[in-house]
């Protein structure tokens, strides 16, 4: 049961929290879960245009590597990207390609960042989602906050901690392994 999936199982709507902890949390499976924030009003305001009124010209961190690669790996050294502070404006400009950079920029901070680099937006999305809350039994330790180019690439890691992604816009590639392929995968 740790093997292989052939691909990652589809569901139509959230789960119960019970069913959820029980076919997916427990057994470390990983799901894609479909109209599961259809009702989020980010999903019809969050264009750029939006996003340069509600945030503007606000000083943001951004992360900036010269490949996309943040926290990687890179001729056998870990690399952490340098952390820019810079208006969220100017970053939209970037990813827009307005303005033409040879690096690559990604708003991807962590520890929080929607609710504390980017309070005003919280009203269009959910602080917490009420039935993987009541799965975990309790609520998330950290609500995050991510844009950026299609090059932006977070590296191969190990989270000690369930995740719930929820994509507004565009798309989110994952690479997954199974908890039993962790001997085999170096650090």
């Amino acid at each position: 049961e740790l093997g292989w999936m052939e691909s990652i199982p589809y569901l139509d709507g959230p789960p119960s929290p019970l069913e959820f902890y029980r076919e997916w949390v427990s057994p470390n499976k990983p799901c894609i879960i479909q109209n599961a924030i259809s009702h989020w009003p980010a999903l019809k305001k969050w264009t750029s245009a939006y996003l340069r009124e509600v945030v503007g010209a606000k000083v943001v961190s951004v992360a900036v590597t010269p490949n996309g690669y943040a926290d990687a790996v890179f001729q056998d050294r870990f690399v952490m990207p340098e952390e820019r502070q810079m208006p969220f404006m100017d970053f939209l400009d970037i990813v827009e390609k307005k303005v033409t950079s040879p690096n690559v920029f990604y708003v991807q901070k962590q520890c929080s960042n929607l609710t504390e680099e980017f309070p005003e937006l919280i009203c269009d999305v959910q602080p917490d989602i009420p039935w993987m809350s009541e799965a975990l039994g309790k609520k998330p330790d950290a609500v995050n906050f991510w844009l950026g180019e299609s090059a932006a690439v977070t590296s191969l890691h190990k989270d000690h901690y369930e995740n719930l992604y929820c994509v507004i816009s565009g798309e989110k590639h994952f690479l997954l392994h199974p908890p039993s392929d962790r001997p085999f995968i170096p650090y």
